[in-house]
């Protein structure tokens, strides 16, 4: 990877039209994220040629995970606050991944 680290946002929003949340994702492998359904962000360090393309890979289960994961370090998650991070990425990562392909359809 080159040391040039371009970023991308997307802004997020439901069937409906609503807000959702604006994502930033970044050459180098970091997602950060000020959504409704909270803020998070991780970075990844190896997932290949595009970001991008990792992005529309993944599973909710796996990206909470690491989201999960990510704030831990931080501070001491409940189950109900972990339960959270979950629906976050289900709601936040389909959106995302139908950004990406709509993106790079126009």
């Amino acid at each position: 990877m080159d040391n040039d680290v371009t970023a991308k946002s997307y802004t997020l929003r439901t069937k409906e039209g609503a807000w959702l949340g604006q994502i930033v994702l970044t050459s180098d492998g970091m997602f950060a994220s000020v959504t409704d359904w909270g803020n998070f962000s991780y970075s990844w360090r190896a997932f290949g040629e595009s970001f991008e393309d990792f992005i529309l890979r993944i599973r909710p289960d796996y990206f909470g995970g690491k989201l999960v994961c990510g704030i831990s370090y931080i501070v001491r998650l409940t189950k109900a606050e972990e339960s959270k991070v979950y629906r976050f990425a289900e709601t936040i990562l389909p959106a995302l991944q139908e950004a990406i392909l709509s993106d790079r359809a126009s």
